[in-house]
């Protein structure tokens, strides 16, 4: 106890706004690696809540679930369990990920985001987000990615997050979908001779064409395969947009124009003029580059009811006699293990119908919510010996007490452990 509270004392401290160790960071460090050199720095890393704090952060470099984005979820942080989420998804060149939270109490607790991705066999930093879980990022090439969640020592946290990855560029065609994007990169030209450029979204001849982002008219003119064609310097990311095939030109050589503006209109003129009208969008940057995920839109995210906060008993058991333990919340997601029935879980977040779980050993996954069932009465089980209740469903737990009643309640399992009840209302672990 005496740890704890010193710890909790050391932790306000170090956000107080009296003399504050944080500030001699430089700025380009995140929030998140600050906080840990302060706590190195006051040797709070050395108690045992400290320690655990940086085991979870660690741990989740090296167990997080899968998702496909969009995807959405609201969960709580126990303040007494240091733990962190972890999520990890795959990000094209072209695309923007926006990760919206919001946390209870508003404020006051420090919520660390942290964005990674998979380069030289390990997990790098490139990206971290604000106290509120609110993260943007622009991919220049694809990756695999990893975005990490984690509260501040000794604070109860609720929190709801959405991630999603957005394209960089609007359509250049007014009203435009995905499903108007007929042609691809890559494809096979004039008897494989040459390969497309760029990507052939279709649409009405005198469809209005506009600035997928700001830019500068380098060119308008014509050319035999293109027709009548318009160049759009990106200064930004460097990029030179191209658009082919258009009935009208809208802008001359040296204009400046706003995502949005008017550049011309959809037509089939060049090498098109026996095909559908439709408009030929190329990116080039010393070469061309597929243009799809740049406009390709994804599903609207669907948001996550906000986590109940009067949930407190986030002890489960499985309810049904096989369960899946999934790597995502889906059925198609792999799946990791079975669960029999009567397991120990602690539900620690949700998506949708689906429960994040977290298992005694600190495994993570999803269970469909009807399959569990919160941990209420169980049934009797007599000891023929005095036993130790142990304080988590490991050999290295502490000791809780030694019970030498007839019997105690069994409430759940995990592996070659008991999760019981005593008489005066204990609860513990039990070794079979």
């Amino acid at each position: 106890m005496r740890i704890s509270i010193f710890l909790l004392l050391a932790v306000a401290l170090l956000g107080c706004n009296g003399v504050n160790p944080l500030k001699k960071f430089t700025s380009e460090k995140a929030p998140s690696s600050r906080y840990l050199e302060s706590l190195e720095k006051a040797h709070l890393d050395e108690t045992a809540l400290g320690a655990r704090w940086v085991s979870a952060g660690q741990r989740a470099m090296r167990d997080s679930i899968n998702v496909t984005l969009p995807y959405s979820e609201s969960g709580y942080f126990k303040a007494t369990e240091p733990d962190a989420r972890s999520y990890t998804f795959v990000a094209r060149e072209g695309q923007v990920l926006t990760v919206n939270g919001a946390i209870l109490p508003k404020g006051s607790p420090k919520v660390f985001t942290d964005l990674f991705i998979w380069k030289e066999q390990k997990w790098n930093a490139i990206a971290h987000g604000d106290s509120s879980l609110n993260l943007t990022y622009e991919f220049a090439k694809a990756d695999t990615c990893l975005l990490r969640v984690q509260p501040e020592l000794l604070v109860d946290v609720y929190y709801t997050i959405g991630i999603s990855l957005t394209p960089v560029l609007l359509n250049p065609v007014a009203g435009a979908s995905n499903k108007s994007i007929g042609s691809f990169y890559g494809a096979s030209r004039d008897g494989g001779k040459r390969k497309h450029e760029g990507v052939d979204i279709f649409a009405r001849k005198g469809t209005l064409v506009v600035a997928p982002t700001d830019g500068v008219v380098t060119r308008v003119g014509t050319s035999k395969l293109g027709g009548k064609v318009v160049w759009l310097q990106d200064f930004k990311r460097g990029h030179s947009y191209y658009f082919a095939h258009l009935d009208s030109q809208a802008v001359k050589t040296g204009m400046k124009l706003k995502r949005g503006d008017l550049l011309g209109t959809v037509g089939n003129t060049g090498n098109a003029r026996f095909t559908p009208p439709h408009l030929h969008f190329g990116i080039y940057q010393n070469r061309a580059k597929d243009p799809l995920h740049y406009i390709q839109t994804l599903d609207n995210i669907v948001e996550s009811l906000p986590w109940d906060t009067t949930f407190h008993p986030l002890a489960y058991r499985v309810a049904a006699k096989h369960v899946s333990l999934r790597n995502g919340p889906g059925e198609k997601y792999i799946v990791n293990e079975k669960l029999a029935q009567n397991t120990y879980v602690r539900v620690i977040a949700q998506s949708k119908d689906w429960y994040r779980v977290l298992l005694p050993d600190h495994t993570q996954g999803f269970i469909f919510k009807s399959l569990v069932a919160p941990i209420a009465k169980g049934k009797k089980l007599k000891l023929k010996k005095p036993v130790t209740l142990m304080s988590a469903a490991s050999i290295d737990a502490a000791p809780v007490t030694e019970v030498r009643q007839p019997s105690v309640e069994l409430l759940a399992t995990f592996k070659d452990y008991y999760y019981v009840m005593t008489r005066d209302g204990r609860v513990g672990w039990m070794l079979l």
